[in-house]
């Protein structure tokens, strides 16, 4: 028995020092938690948090980026054996790992006005009024909240035009639209290429909208173990110093997942 078990210790030990974790993402700037920095360098929130964790667990670590569409399918065939920055659905459920200790950030959603416009707008809830009073919109295809799916299906007049977050912002500052949803992070992100951005727009004070969990899911053709030690290993990084500074160096704030919210 006693070498039964110091031969499957030596197998696992073996297995971690040797193994290789693939992970797909989006091949697209999502800064701060996935993008190419000025350097070159694949960097970002959860980009730093895989590689520490992996570095615990002694795994090596490759990415791989490609469009999301062929992401979501590495994942569902095996391709990958964990992706980034993925919603939990019940039909992804069917085909990968969600954990509770995965989660990687929890998106929040707000309105963006022009600061010009800032006494004239105020948020008064509840939301289904603000978007009845003002010109609202958000990019067709985006996902904001529960409560806005539910108020589209139910024909809240808030414009879907076909178009990227810094497009619309775009279309805000040239007056189409009173407000604007977009993620919390999406100002700071629209920054990098719509130069006087942040003179001319700020978030509605009072208007935040808790939005989506995002997760590293993984596959469920990969070995079970692979999630459930990752799990464990990023419980206990979450713990140390490391990963609050990952958060301020990223600029995380909010998007930080609390403690109960990993439950």
């Amino acid at each position: 028995m006693r070498a039964l078990t110091a031969a499957l210790l030596f197998f696992c030990s073996q297995y971690s020092l040797a193994f290789t974790l693939v992970v797909g993402m989006e091949e697209a700037n999502n800064a701060p938690f996935e993008y190419v920095d000025d350097n070159v360098k694949l960097t970002g929130f959860h980009v730093e948090i895989v590689r520490q964790v992996t570095h615990r667990l002694g795994w090596e670590v490759r990415f791989q980026r490609h469009p999301w569409k062929w992401v979501i399918k590495g994942l569902k065939d095996g391709e990958f054996h964990a992706v980034t920055y993925v919603a939990k659905s019940s039909e992804r459920e069917e085909f990968a790992t969600f954990l509770p200790d995965n989660l990687l950030h929890i998106s929040r959603s707000t309105l963006y006005i022009l600061k010009k416009r800032a006494n004239e707008i105020i948020y008064v809830p509840p939301l289904q009024h603000m978007v009845t009073k003002w010109r609202t919109a958000m990019p067709g295809g985006y996902y904001i909240n529960d409560e806005v799916i539910y108020m589209l299906k139910n024909g809240a007049p808030i414009e879907q035009p076909t178009v990227t977050q810094n497009q619309l912002f775009i279309m805000l500052m040239s007056g189409r639209y009173d407000a604007i949803f977009g993620a919390t992070s999406a100002l700071a992100i629209a920054a990098e290429e719509i130069s006087g951005i942040e003179k001319q727009v700020k978030r509605l004070e009072g208007a935040s909208f808790a939005g989506t969990r995002m997760y590293i899911a993984f596959s469920q053709k990969a070995a079970a173990h692979q999630a459930m030690e990752f799990a464990e290993a990023y419980r206990q990084f979450r713990d140390e110093p490391a990963y609050d500074r990952l958060g301020n160096q990223f600029g995380i704030g909010e998007l930080m997942p609390e403690p109960y919210e990993f439950q």
